[in-house]
């Protein structure tokens, strides 16, 4: 099989998980509504500005897309033991857990972070577990995820690879561009513990 076959196939399949996720995403986002009766639309992710995938070439080639997007790499880095990356407001934040002691730096701006409790623990259980988190990841609480589309779009624009996100927040990727699904992986938890075991169990 040529390359070139391989990349359709490629893209197929990806083609085939992105409208599975994007199916599961409505049936949960439906039964959220439903459980909390509630008639909060959903935001449209088409507000990150990313083009609908009519705009790629049919076949595009590895590494096109992603490019078309990126503009820095703060998140495109690998992640020591203890580390882990945020995003408040617009703020890139690193928090730094070392020798028993928590450091936060502001990557992008001078403003502090408010909201860490979440980033704290996962460094934490990294320190204890002598465990770094995949490189290029992104940690998002409940309360980071308010404002989904524009945090995205850093993520994007930055170099993300994969986001964690609390389920509740998945309602938001309905509606979103194909291509956001090919650029970063999403992966979601139920809670502080899951998500510590998903991490490092």
């Amino acid at each position: 099989m040529s390359e070139l076959s391989q990349l359709i196939q490629i893209n197929k399949n990806i083609e085939k998980q992105n409208e599975e996720i994007i199916r599961l995403l409505k049936v949960i986002a439906c039964e959220k509504q439903e459980g909390e009766n509630s008639d909060k639309s959903v935001i449209d992710l088409g507000e990150l500005y990313l083009e609908d995938d009519a705009s790629f070439e049919a076949e595009p080639k590895e590494g096109e897309i992603e490019n078309l997007w990126r503009v820095g790499s703060l998140l495109d880095n690998s992640i020591d033991v203890g580390e882990v990356y945020f995003i408040e407001g617009t703020d890139i934040f690193r928090l730094s857990v070392k020798n028993n002691e928590t450091s936060i730096d502001n990557l992008t701006g001078d403003g502090q972070a408010n909201i860490f409790a979440l980033e704290e623990t996962i460094a934490n259980e990294s320190v204890k577990n002598n465990k770094s988190l995949e490189d290029s990841t992104v940690i998002l609480s409940s309360e980071h995820s308010q404002n989904l589309p524009e945090t995205l779009k850093i993520c994007v624009e930055q170099g993300a690879k994969k986001v964690y996100m609390h389920l509740f927040a998945s309602s938001q990727l309905v509606g979103a561009p194909q291509s956001l699904m090919e650029l970063i992986k999403f992966d979601f938890y139920k809670n502080n513990e899951h998500l510590v075991e998903k991490l490092f169990k």
